[in-house]
């Protein structure tokens, strides 16, 4: 048997010294491609996180900037003329200050509506039956009324 398979053909040609070097030759060229693959792969993931980062920065950069103008407008004239008034009841001088009863000033507000109870008392109707009642009201020379337009 030990013969017969030193005899093969087929294994002569398959570990002949030439088609040795061809393997050798073709196994680097296997890991160079996989060991540049990883590197690729490497980089985009790098890549990745370089643009999350200088995203997340010039966030701050414009949080920062924001609060720098809030900080300038805490500094003016105005900001603490408001304080002022808001806080300790201060005024200009020259200016008077008219306490009006809460019963007096909701007589000019208007109520709010209730939503709540308009929605629960009538519902909209279904598109589909809105569209036949405006097809026979069509078909019949009825006059459209407000609520189905």
């Amino acid at each position: 048997m030990f013969n017969k398979i030193k005899d093969n053909q087929n294994l002569r040609i398959l570990f002949n010294y030439h088609n040795l070097g061809m393997y050798a030759l073709a196994l680097v060229a296997l890991s160079v491609t996989w060991s540049s693959i990883k590197v690729i792969q490497k980089n985009y993931g790098l890549e990745k996180q370089i643009t999350t980062l200088q995203q997340e920065v010039s966030l701050l950069n414009q949080q920062t900037k924001n609060q720098q103008l809030i900080n300038e407008y805490y500094n003016t004239n105005a900001f603490l003329n408001l304080a002022a008034r808001k806080y300790f009841g201060k005024a200009d001088p020259g200016e008077k200050l008219i306490l009006v009863p809460s019963s007096v000033s909701q007589q000019y507000i208007h109520p709010l509506p209730n939503t709540s109870a308009n929605s629960s008392q009538s519902k909209p109707k279904p598109n589909i039956i809105v569209n036949w009642q405006a097809w026979i009201n069509f078909f019949l020379h009825r006059p459209v009324s407000a609520s189905q337009s």
